[in-house]
């Protein structure tokens, strides 16, 4: 089982199909994220978060490296 936390951070590319996509987390230094859709939450209403929205996420750790997971936007 991954190690988990939860931070946040801002959408940085969707691609244009919207498969994936880059997350950039807040803070300095930290690489980008990569994000696949079924890890992005479906707000009801507002749909998936789109490039430039502020998001929350599990930032997962595991043997293959980080990922995102859990990914919604931010109140």
């Amino acid at each position: 089982m991954p190690n988990t936390r939860t931070t946040s951070g801002t959408v940085l590319w969707r691609s244009p199909r919207g498969e994936f996509g880059l997350i950039t987390p807040d803070g300095d230094g930290q690489p980008d994220l990569f994000v696949h859709r079924c890890d992005m939450a479906t707000e009801p209403g507002a749909g998936q978060p789109a490039e430039g929205d502020a998001v929350v996420y599990e930032l997962c750790d595991s043997a293959r490296g980080p990922w995102a997971r859990n990914v919604r936007k931010r109140d």
